[in-house]
């Protein structure tokens, strides 16, 4: 195989990866009865932790208004809670509410996922793993920079 056919071959691998990780996680939103959006807010929420839903919004490239709704949903499935900001009470954070059944669900998924991907993952050397790595780092950013680039189009 030519380079840019491998060239080629891997950008195609990576946009199949992209797929099936969204096809997951509209599945797992599925399985939670939520949106997919609203489960990638939860996962921001317990990522980083309380913040202004304004926050959620930059982070996902949603407007406001949106994220609106899936704080309200978020707060109905009792998986997230408002709270005036002591600091200024015009504003609104969110944080995410602990939820022992939620978690034992994400738990069962997750453990065995995250130990095949061990498996996966063990038998390349560092060198490698650290190429893989700087490869996915770079990518994802690039992802990211496209990502705003279409949503400052839409403008």
């Amino acid at each position: 195989m030519e380079r840019e056919e491998v060239i080629h071959a891997v950008s195609e691998k990576f946009t199949e990866m992209s797929t099936e990780t969204i096809l997951f996680h509209q599945a797992l939103a599925d399985m939670l009865d939520l949106h997919v959006t609203d489960h990638r807010c939860m996962h921001f929420l317990h990522s980083y932790g309380a913040m202004p839903a304004g926050r959620l919004a930059e982070l996902t490239g949603l407007t406001t208004a949106a994220v609106t709704g899936i704080i309200d949903r978020l707060e109905e499935a009792g998986y997230a809670r408002r709270i005036s900001d002591p600091k200024d009470r015009r504003r609104t954070i969110v944080e995410p509410v602990q939820n022992k059944k939620l978690e034992r669900k994400l738990e069962a998924i997750f453990t065995p996922f995250h130990e095949k991907m061990h498996e996966l993952l063990s038998p390349y050397s560092d060198s490698e793993l650290t190429f893989l790595l700087d490869v996915m780092n770079k990518s994802i950013e690039l992802t990211r920079e496209e990502s705003k680039k279409l949503r400052h189009m839409q403008r």
